[in-house]
């Protein structure tokens, strides 16, 4: 259940906001409201910058103020958990449309759950809601792809106008590899040859936005992708040519993926969905072919490697 205090008040109920500018969303442009769920991960922070950008009011949910301090200015942070079996519907007064996302874990279905339940009960009818490539919930091969799958059931009956997002392989996820590209030249994994769909989490986020805004996307299903598939070895060899310094690509084993996980602090059960889903997508079992969605829902081109390289240098050069 969320623990709400003063000092804003939705639904005849105190929420407790922490606002980065000392007000709340009331003075953004226009009417649309939006709520975010999590903004612990790259496609939610961006989805968050994006409406901030484009004038939208917008209501996070967070789990402390420490997450709050890195919103954009006037974006409403209402503290809460989802770790309970219901989440309070006052949460979504004035709100039009829910982005939906939770942290990859076993757990992320029961997350989107009661979300949709809250929504639901709250009168509100639109989610954008973020999956990802390959998502089943009977998939054999990677559990990652069946909580992922599990998730998106949640929001598949009733009223409810769904759209659901389902991105490639983030590039943000190389910045996890920074400290060794920018002290030893090195990206080191089991990722062998394989071509890999890339693309920026922030334009899953233009794409995700312009669903929120426009219901025109309800119901639909997108894979977003970036402009061209890449293997690591290829990806190296931009990244090199970018920050102007040499960076190799070292194959390794699965045994020895688990070992660097493990010294990085990773759960035993993420250990072994990280390294299921990165044999799945090295054996092509999940890649998907680059498509023009972000153009054709934005209207503009993906970003490219050597654009999210250049924005992000200072990580690759220096850790």
């Amino acid at each position: 259940m969320f623990l709400l205090a003063p000092p804003f008040t939705a639904g005849g109920r105190a929420l407790n906001v922490w606002s980065q500018d000392g007000g709340t969303a009331n003075g953004q442009v226009g009417k649309q409201m939006f709520l975010v769920t999590d903004v612990s991960g790259h496609v939610g922070k961006a989805v968050v910058a994006e409406l901030a950008r484009q004038s939208v009011a917008v209501r996070v949910l967070t789990q402390d103020p420490s997450e709050a301090a890195g919103l954009p200015p006037g974006v409403e942070a209402v503290r809460g958990s989802v770790n309970d079996t219901r989440l309070d519907e006052s949460l979504f007064t004035g709100v039009e449309a829910v982005f939906a996302a939770a942290p990859l874990s076993p757990q992320m279905a029961d997350v989107h759950r009661v979300v949709v339940n809250a929504a639901k009960a709250a009168g509100v009818t639109r989610i954008v809601q973020l999956s990802g490539v390959g998502a089943d919930a009977s998939f054999c091969c990677a559990r990652v792809l069946r909580w992922l799958g599990q998730a998106e059931n949640t929001a598949g009956s009733g009223d409810l106008q769904v759209t659901r997002l389902r991105p490639t392989t983030l590039l943000q996820n190389l910045i996890e590899f920074a400290p060794t590209i920018a002290h030893q030249g090195l990206l080191a994994g089991p990722f062998r040859n394989t071509r890999w769909a890339w693309v920026d989490a922030r334009d899953v986020a233009t794409v995700a936005v312009e669903a929120l805004r426009n219901p025109i996307h309800a119901g639909r299903t997108y894979t977003v992708t970036g402009a061209e598939s890449l293997s690591y070895q290829e990806v190296v060899e931009r990244i090199s040519r970018v920050i102007g310094k040499p960076v190799r690509y070292l194959d390794i084993t699965a045994n020895e993926a688990r070992g660097w996980l493990q010294a990085k602090g990773a759960s035993p059960v993420m250990i072994e969905a990280k390294l299921e889903m990165w044999d799945a997508c090295a054996s092509n079992l999940i890649n998907s072919e680059p498509t023009n969605v972000v153009q054709e829902v934005t209207g503009r081109a993906p970003r490219s490697v050597e654009d999210f390289v250049r924005d992000y240098s200072e990580r690759f050069l220096h850790g």
